[in-house]
């Protein structure tokens, strides 16, 4: 690490052959009676060997030379009586910073050398001069010791250069605090508080951090990364979170009743077989013409006034309120096994008395089980008349999932919004005006029917034929001359052959009956059309979440809000 300033001190520490005892702690003397002095700048590091272990420091000497040549060329720039090893106390392994001048490429490896024979923790060089600037760096060709830098690799410990006036000033305090407590500066004084056996030598300490300094910017942006890595992780975790509770939140309302994801148009659901097979199968029977004298049929308390319901607009399960019930009106008296819905809203057949079997819905709408099983199989949970669910109470057939989170919640808010915008608007006197009457189609009564179901509209159930049979119906016998539509009720007017392509069922060994049954429900199952087009823009939102970008479903599997 590169050094930013250094401290040069004078210390006090006893000689440890006039103690008893091991004494390696040392006094710092007072910068009046002392010398002290700060580097604060012009600090040059040539080699960082070593330096991670801390910050360096020792008492300051002068490594020993080898040859002559060296030593006679050390004379011009070292001071003769400068702190050698040979002045301090010998068989201590007292902390060490070298500090010698960079004159001549041989006289410097052999300071290196001398070095490493010692606990040296840092080398202090400098280049003999008078000028103060920061030295060169490290690739200068001063510094070039012909030996390809090896001299970096071969030291254990840091090396620093300092300018060339600071040096001076060190070698010759170096020289001055070399000798015995009383041949130093204010000896004197000195020796009136301490002992004349103590060692007063420089010491110096080496402070590598970049103290008040900004960091740099790498370390901000790995400070910034980190804190956005922090929120990131931390919004994910929330946002998990609170979507598994409304997740949980909308499963408990479903299976109390109170939302029925169906209705409000969130998901499409179906009803599975174990569910369909508890659904009742009677054999028809007439009510009506079984019991003529009995008095008119009434509605059942349950039908007036139902325990609750699910609003078809919002979908939340609402309060009982007297109203109109599209379910057929039974009699009291037989409401198991008499009904009075003559006809399958699905295949516009009739039911015959005591031979027909039917399947019977929660409702008490019935159908032929054919008919109603391939339409809550496949199509919807919903009856096609009344619109009332089939799945019992406690039920969730399907998974919860965020995008269904999301769209009840959004069609809620709306619902909310829709509401207050129209309490907000001022009451009219105007009457309202009767609504349209819708103009009977190609379809007749067949397409209204079918489409209701589709749509969501309510249905009732077929009124009782009052003509005979149209013989276009009548697959069984083809030899049979057509009716005149002109004739025919709004209810039974021919489906146009151009509108809708009806798959012609196989005549061959088939009753005209079982044929033309079998005909209608086939017409009806083309017209409600195969599960292609999800119901609603959440099932569309779903399956664009399950096939959309790469991108983009990592990033709502992070946030699972996200849209």
């Amino acid at each position: 690490m590169a050094a930013q300033r250094i401290g040069i001190f004078t210390i006090d520490f006893p000689d440890p052959r006039a103690i008893d005892y091991d004494n390696n702690k040392f006094i710092t003397l007072d910068d009046s009676v002392s010398f002290q002095y700060r580097i604060l700048s012009n600090i040059q590091t040539l080699s960082t060997k070593d330096a991670d272990n801390g910050d360096p420091y020792g008492i300051l000497y002068v490594p020993d030379l080898r040859t002559d040549g060296c030593k006679n060329a050390e004379k011009g720039v070292v001071p003769a009586n400068a702190t050698r090893i040979a002045d301090l106390p010998q068989g201590k392994n007292y902390a060490l910073i070298a500090v010698a001048p960079w004159y001549s490429a041989q006289c410097i490896i052999e300071y290196f050398t001398a070095a490493r024979e010692n606990p040296t923790k840092a080398f202090f060089t400098y280049q003999p001069g008078q000028g103060n600037a920061k030295p060169p760096v490290l690739n200068d060709p001063s510094w070039n010791l012909q030996d390809g830098g090896s001299w970096q690799s071969a030291n254990t410990f840091p090396t620093y250069a300092l300018s060339s006036m600071t040096g001076n000033v060190t070698m010759d305090q170096m020289s001055l605090y070399s000798g015995n407590l009383s041949s130093v500066p204010h000896g004197d004084e000195l020796t009136q508080t301490h002992d004349r056996s103590d060692y007063v030598r420089l010491w110096a300490t080496v402070s590598t951090d970049s103290g008040g300094q900004l960091p740099s910017l790498w370390v901000f942006l790995v400070i910034v990364l980190a804190i956005l890595l922090i929120a990131v992780s931390v919004t994910s975790l929330a946002m998990h979170i609170i979507q598994r509770r409304r997740r949980s939140a909308l499963r408990e309302r479903v299976l109390n009743g109170e939302v029925n994801l169906e209705v409000l148009g969130v998901k499409r659901l179906t009803v599975s077989q174990h569910i369909l097979d508890k659904l009742p199968i009677h054999t028809y029977t007439a009510g009506g013409t079984d019991e003529p004298e009995k008095a008119a049929p009434q509605m059942p308390a349950q039908a007036l006034n139902p325990p609750s319901s699910v609003n078809a607009e919002t979908g939340q399960k609402t309060s009982p309120q007297p109203r109109h019930s599209s379910a057929p009106m039974v009699p009291t008296t037989s409401m198991s096994t008499s009904f009075s819905q003559p006809t399958c809203p699905i295949c516009m057949d009739d039911f015959e008395p005591n031979k027909t079997q039917v399947r019977e819905l929660p409702c008490r709408h019935v159908y032929h089980p054919e008919c109603i099983d391939t339409f809550l199989l496949s199509h919807s949970s919903l009856c096609p008349m009344c619109k009332q669910s089939v799945l019992p109470t406690g039920v969730c057939p399907v998974d919860i999932t965020n995008v269904m989170v999301r769209r009840e919640r959004h069609i809620v808010r709306m619902r909310a919004r829709s509401a207050n915008t129209a309490n907000t608007q001022p009451a009219t006197a105007s009457v309202p005006s009767a609504p349209p009457t819708r103009p009977l189609g190609a379809f007749g009564s067949l397409g209204s029917r079918i489409g209701g179901a589709i749509t969501g509209r309510r249905i009732f159930s077929a009124p009782e034929r009052t003509q005979p049979r149209p013989s276009d119906i009548e697959m069984g016998n083809t030899s049979t001359t057509p009716t005149n539509p002109q004739t025919l009720p709004s209810h039974a007017q021919p489906l146009d052959a151009q509108s809708v392509q009806v798959p012609q069922p196989n005549t061959q060994d088939c009753s005209p009956t079982q044929n033309r049954r079998e005909w209608a429900r086939q017409r009806a199952l083309a017209m409600l059309g195969p599960r292609q087009v999800p119901i609603s823009d959440a099932e569309e939102e779903e399956e664009e979440e399950e096939t959309g970008p790469r991108w983009r479903r990592t990033l709502r599997k992070v946030f699972p809000g996200f849209r």
